[in-house]
């Protein structure tokens, strides 16, 4: 008996558990008919300027829809009333869905294009608003999605003609973030992929320069500061003439400095420990590596003192200056109808005395 109420049990159940189950399904299934009512909807909504409210009712006709061509002419409605109604983010989230899911149905180079254009609009300091109902009130903004959006474009296509452009941009913010690493690995594809963009002169300077600023930071094995040297020597290999080559050069040199100090640091740790021998390899090594380096005087001393039958070489560059010149461009002088200031007059005039130029017409006169 009890063996067969049990059984009784687990029937009852599983006809419970079916039920639910196709009731839920019955509720979540698509058909095109609910979907093109509420695609209609959107299309009323989207001519009566209610843009907002169309790209949800368009949103609602891709989730209903059961084609997928009806699907993805939802998305692009709605694609284009988020652009209308200037949320540019939900924008980009619908068109990464037409490029992920329905790339037949779109013209995909010029999906990609719209990518890249909203990348650019947060890049000049575009925001969505956070709340649609709160849109009106200026500092309540979403946050800085440009990398992401820059990212994803390039996934789709990395060799687009405005790729290099978003390369450098993406970087700059992430540099700026504190994100250096990542953004190395966008420079470095510039230089490699895009050679002859007017980008990867910018891709040099920005490597080189983020490199330099982490070898000053701890560079144990000198890891930084070797890739830095190569880099600067290949922007002035490749741009001889740019204006930046002062600031290139004064980097290299302070790049060769920091080199420098760190081998006389380690023949200064041997020297300590009375290892000679390891000691005279690191200084012989500033000194034939780096002989225009602020460290190469201190090695040269230190060698002579380590080992006595060193005799210094007669000649060594001369030291340059590691400070940045300018060029000075003077104020032009710019003429004033003011002959005296009352402040510079000993008290004989109240107000200003004017030119009222009478000389110069009795000189034209004359002539």
């Amino acid at each position: 008996m009890k063996l067969f109420l049990l059984k009784k049990l687990n029937f009852c159940r599983i006809a419970v558990f079916s039920f639910l189950l196709s009731a839920a399904f019955s509720a979540v299934q698509a058909n095109d008919t609910d979907a093109n009512a509420a695609y209609q909807e959107g299309l009323e909504r989207y001519a009566a300027g209610q843009y907002y409210p169309a790209a949800k009712q368009f949103l609602a006709a891709e989730l209903l829809a059961d084609s997928p061509g009806l699907k993805a002419e939802a998305l692009k409605e709605t694609v284009n009333s988020y652009r209308q109604a200037k949320m540019y983010y939900k924008e980009f989230e619908c068109v990464e869905r037409l490029l992920n899911y329905y790339p037949s149905f779109i013209d995909f180079p010029k999906m990609v294009d719209r990518e890249y254009e909203i990348g650019d609009e947060y890049y000049h300091g575009y925001r969505d608003p956070e709340f649609w109902a709160l849109r009106w009130v200026p500092w309540l903004t979403g946050p800085d999605r440009a990398v992401e959006i820059y990212e994803k474009a390039l996934k789709h296509a990395p060799f687009a003609s405005n790729a290099p452009q978003a390369k450098l941009r993406a970087a700059v913010l992430l540099i700026e973030t504190g994100k250096v690493d990542k953004a190395m690995e966008f420079l470095r594809e510039i230089i490699k992929r895009h050679p002859d963009s007017p980008e990867c002169k910018y891709a040099y300077l920005e490597l080189g320069n983020a490199l330099f600023q982490l070898s000053q930071k701890g560079d144990g094995d000198g890891k930084y500061n070797r890739e830095a040297l190569e880099v600067f020597n290949a922007f002035l290999t490749k741009y001889p003439n740019a204006p930046e080559g002062d600031f290139v050069r004064k980097c290299l040199l302070k790049s060769k400095d920091i080199n420098a100090q760190r081998l006389l640091g380690m023949a200064k740790f041997y020297q300590r420990l009375g290892r000679t021998e390891p000691a005279e390899r690191y200084l012989n090594d500033v000194l034939k590596q780096y002989p225009d380096s602020l460290e190469a005087d201190k090695s040269e001393t230190m060698l002579a003192k380590i080992d006595k039958t060193y005799v210094p070489e007669g000649f060594r560059p001369e030291v340059e200056s590691r400070n940045q010149s300018f060029k000075q461009i003077p104020i032009p002088p710019e003429a004033s109808p003011i002959m005296v200031v009352p402040e510079n007059s000993d008290g004989k005039w109240l107000l200003p005395i004017r030119d009222l130029g009478l000389g110069k017409k009795d000189e034209k006169a004359s002539k």
